[in-house]
């Protein structure tokens, strides 16, 4: 008796732990997964990791160098603001500093994120443009 409830306890929990929309955090790369945009002090843009997008300033970067950033999709910022997924890369420079290229309503973009902190749950960054 003992035994077939064990295995149907197993069995109800294994489902659940495998969903594939579950993001792992890679204990080499923190920088993998889906960041939100939460805040913005001192220059500083904050991010928190997530499971899936809302509907603000978001980054999933995946493990092969290339990302998805959710972004204004108009040239306009007055709300209400629409956002789109826009694909691109990036790679790293040195130990903060990120290179990142993506689309956007206009065209194509390339920038620099420098990399306050990072950690399992919190992303700081600063922006860094280049002029083309």
């Amino acid at each position: 008796m003992k035994r077939s409830a064990f295995i149907i306890l197993l069995i109800s929990i294994i489902p659940g732990s495998c969903s594939k929309n579950d993001v792992r955090i890679d204990p080499d790369n923190l920088l993998i997964g889906v960041w939100n945009h939460s805040e913005f002090k001192d220059n500083t843009y904050i991010y928190t990791r997530s499971q899936e997008f809302i509907d603000n300033h978001c980054y999933k970067f995946n493990n092969d160098g290339t990302l998805v950033e959710r972004k204004n999709s108009g040239w306009c910022g007055t709300p209400p603001v629409t956002y789109g997924d826009y694909s691109g890369t990036w790679s790293i420079i040195n130990d903060t500093l990120i290179q990142v290229t993506s689309g956007y309503w206009g065209g194509s973009l390339s920038y620099m994120l420098d990399i306050e902190s990072l950690d399992s749950e919190t992303l700081k960054i600063v922006f860094i443009y280049q002029d083309n």
